[in-house]
């Protein structure tokens, strides 16, 4: 195993990578495997955080943020995980990616505390009369400007558009798409508003006066459509990156989602 704890720790890394100069508050990083890249983007902090490459050939791309990393990362063989830009996420965001999947998250997305994000569900189901496998593990991929609250649950194959908001407490089941612009929630999850859209202002500290100049909104920034030769096709993307070594994909994702910055990329 390599272990990083500190920067200086950096040096010692003969098999994987750590591209970047993250700072570790109370966090490690574990590579039990060879040939994985952690790339932290920019001055990021990464705090009470434990990143663990349990396998080979697996990349997690980090992008700049002001807000503290607050992670709890396991990730198998053969995955790429891609956290956007300038995304705030709350304390204790549990990412565990197997089974050879990814995980794309674009930017400026809210991530509230105790959220769970899994691509699988560890054991294999078979139907008894087919005698074949019903749970493949399959990638999750969440837009832009999304807001997921407190304490809730991404299965595996899951879609999230962009401007898409997921409710606290939320399940999010195997497969669930979730359009941009909805207002989803609940177990099961259901559409409370299929028209809506967020901004990223807390409003718990609105006084009297606040709550009165911001009781409408005129832009339309936050809203997203399907843009031909913009938005991207998820499903073709994650085909691709599962054909990619593992440098082929850092070169893949900084053609596509660091230098791609079209509003309607990720609409669903």
């Amino acid at each position: 195993m390599e272990l990083v704890k500190k920067l200086d720790d950096v040096k010692n890394l003969t098999n994987n990578k750590l591209i970047g100069a993250p700072d570790l508050i109370n966090s490690e990083i574990q590579f039990h495997g060879r040939n994985n890249i952690l790339v932290c983007e920019g001055t990021i902090n990464l705090v009470n955080s434990n990143i663990v490459f349990q396998g080979n050939n697996s990349i997690i791309y980090l992008s700049y943020t002001k807000h503290d990393y607050k992670l709890m990362v396991f990730v198998r063989s053969d995955s790429t995980i891609f956290l956007g830009k300038n995304n705030e996420i709350g304390s204790k965001f549990n990412i565990n990616i197997q089974e050879h999947q990814n995980l794309i998250i674009g930017d400026d997305c809210i991530i509230g505390n105790d959220v769970t994000i899994r691509t699988c569900d560890t054991r294999a189901i078979y139907d008894f009369n087919t005698k074949k496998r019903i749970n493949f593990s399959e990638s999750i991929f969440i837009g832009d400007h999304v807001w997921i609250d407190h304490f809730s649950y991404i299965s595996r194959g899951v879609h999230v558009g962009s401007g898409a908001i997921v409710a606290v407490h939320s399940f999010l089941s195997p497969y669930c798409k979730v359009h941009s612009n909805n207002y989803v929630m609940g177990n099961p999850i259901k559409v409370f508003n299929d028209n809506v859209f967020f901004t990223k202002e807390f409003t718990g500290s609105y006084n009297v006066e606040d709550t009165m100049n911001f009781s409408s909104y005129k832009s339309d920034i936050f809203h997203y459509d399907f843009v031909l030769n913009e938005t991207l096709a998820m499903d073709n993307i994650d085909k691709i990156l599962k054909d990619l070594t593992v440098d082929e994909r850092l070169d893949f994702l900084e053609k596509l989602f660091i230098k791609n910055k079209r509003k309607n990329r990720f609409y669903y």
